[in-house]
């Protein structure tokens, strides 16, 4: 298409950028007979948890394992409704947590694991008691939570319809663990006397930050069980990194007649008097839509809509505040500087009683040894990131950002080497990423990556969903509405979103069956445009 084109083919949806949650419910609905076009202001599909390449490697930009590759798991199920093949992937059996004075081995062995979470804490006989009360009450708690989440809920509740779909969650698990709806980790660790458990506390904020953005003190304990269970229940590396996980959707969305056009970054979504919008793109393209669903963060939403904000929109931007932002080191290594049998995870803590951000706590990832599609042979990627404020970033000139991201860097180095004390010497590339990095790579509002800080008043009942931004026919998803950050969080919104505008109330629905959509029209769409409400053949557009 020529950049400055005005004319397209009708669709029933516009989907708003290619990230987990934006291509599963363009798959889905396209899948299901809604004729679907996705935008995506980058070159490739993926978003944060998309991928680039460099010199020879191919790095993941944020995410870097998965949840839900395995058989029953959120994405499996996707790809199945999908007829797509679910990637090859490795499950990560060993996370291990380097503190300033001990290690502690996150394993996916439940008996290994219950051994160690006490063993690595407990200083006494009285205090090993309970810390096995403790971690007991996370697993009932997280088992309740993981089987909820099976069942794709949709919160908050907003219409009788999300009542009803649910009574479904309701199991005497879940109904043991409902008086800590108003609890957080913190109040639960008092309850346990352990909130002076100096190491304990470090160990469990350092996981809730990655898990929820937030620490003991004000991660709500349902969501925080979760995320400090996810290693037990089971992290994957796809083979290939996220390539080939982006990959298995893009095909899927394309092969079933989706319309994918990348470097087509939105500007704006104007209602239009006589229902849907008009979708406008910076290189031109002009689209007209009954409905619309975007995925990108509330923080872009008003600049996107330029109207006065609704007041569910208002409502919505307060719950979220300001979010994290993450500055990452990409590192090309040299595969001899990192042992063969090397877990591909790890935490880093350099120092108790500091703030987590800026280096102080790291996130490494690996590629596999010998992971061609990741690195060159006899090399390996490896990634290592740490929250960041955004705003210092932001207000900084030229010299002090400069320094800034210097100092991160080497903090990372420094906390890289605690693991792989050779790794300066092996590295041929290094690429920083700061929330400004971020801001250009996935156009997100300051670089705010990883969704919201996650308390009791912006989640779960209280969560904000994916129609609260107050327009009609725009549903918003991603990792700011509910259920949050990760991919399987991220697609759980998409699936929302498609169960709001098909009806669907679980992926194991039949399909819908489509009717034809009368053949494109080469006219340029305007706000006149009669719109189309019937269902596309799911054949190829070209």
């Amino acid at each position: 298409m020529h950049p400055r084109e005005a004319h397209s083919p009708e669709f029933d949806v516009v989907v708003v950028g290619a990230g987990v949650a934006g291509l599963t419910a363009a798959a889905l609905l396209q899948r299901d007979g809604y004729r679907t076009l996705l935008l995506e202001a980058h070159d490739k599909a993926g978003g944060c948890a998309g991928y680039f390449f460099h010199k020879g490697y191919t790095f993941d930009a944020g995410a870097t394992v998965l949840m839900g590759l395995d058989a029953s798991g959120l994405h499996t199920q996707v790809l199945a409704r999908l007829g797509a093949t679910v990637p090859e992937s490795t499950l990560i059996e060993c996370v291990p947590v380097h503190l300033p004075d001990r290690t502690v081995n996150i394993t996916h062995d439940q008996a290994v694991w219950t051994h160690e979470r006490v063993a690595r804490f407990a200083r006494n006989a009285a205090e090993a008691e309970r810390l096995q009360a403790f971690w007991q009450l996370v697993d009932r708690t997280a088992d309740a939570m993981w089987a909820a989440t099976a069942k794709l809920p949709a919160l908050p509740l907003r219409r009788w319809r999300d009542v009803v779909a649910n009574v479904r969650l309701v199991s005497p698990s879940f109904i043991g663990v409902t008086p800590y709806l108003f609890s957080t980790v913190g109040d639960v660790l008092r309850r346990h006397r352990l909130e002076d458990n100096a190491p304990l506390r470090a160990f469990l904020d350092g996981l809730l930050l990655i898990t929820a953005q937030e620490t003991a003190d004000r991660a709500p304990f349902l969501n925080g069980a979760a995320g400090l269970d996810i290693y037990r229940h089971g992290i994957r590396r796809a083979r290939g990194g996220m390539k080939a996980f982006i990959k298995a959707h893009v095909e899927a969305f394309c092969a079933l007649g989706g319309v994918l056009k990348l470097r087509q970054r939105v500007t704006r979504l104007t209602p239009q008097p006589r229902g849907g919008y008009v979708v406008e793109t910076e290189r031109g393209l002009t689209v007209h839509a009954p409905r619309v669903v975007v995925n990108l963060p509330l923080w872009n939403i008003p600049g996107l809509v330029g109207t006065k904000l609704a007041a569910p929109l208002a409502r919505s931007l307060a719950k979220a505040g300001k979010g994290w932002g993450a500055f990452t080191l990409y590192l090309g290594v040299r595969a001899d500087v990192i042992p063969a049998n090397a877990p591909l995870n790890h935490q880093v803590l350099l120092r108790y009683g500091e703030s987590f951000a800026d280096g102080n706590s790291a996130f490494l990832s690996l590629s596999e040894p010998d992971d061609r599609a990741s690195a060159p042979p006899g090399r390996r990627t490896l990634n290592v990131s740490t929250h960041t404020e955004v705003d210092a970033w932001w207000n900084a000139d030229a010299e002090t950002y400069a320094a800034r991201r210097a100092a991160v860097a080497e903090r990372l180095l420094t906390a890289v080497a605690r693991v792989f004390p050779d790794i300066r010497a092996g590295i041929e590339c290094l690429l920083p990423g700061t929330p400004v990095t971020f801001a250009r790579y996935t156009g997100r509002a300051q670089g705010m990556v990883g969704g919201l800080r996650t308390t009791i008043w912006n989640s779960n009942l209280f969560g904000i969903g994916v129609r609260d931004v107050g327009l009609p026919n725009l549903w918003i998803v991603g990792d700011t509405v509910f259920p949050g950050q990760g991919t399987p969080a991220c697609a759980l919104s998409g699936i929302n979103a498609w169960r709001d505008i098909t009806g669907c109330w679980t992926l194991q629905a039949p399909l819908v069956k489509p009717h034809p959509l009368r053949a494109p029209s080469s006219a340029a769409l305007t706000p006149e445009t009669p719109l189309s409400g019937r269902r596309a053949e799911g054949k190829a557009v070209v």
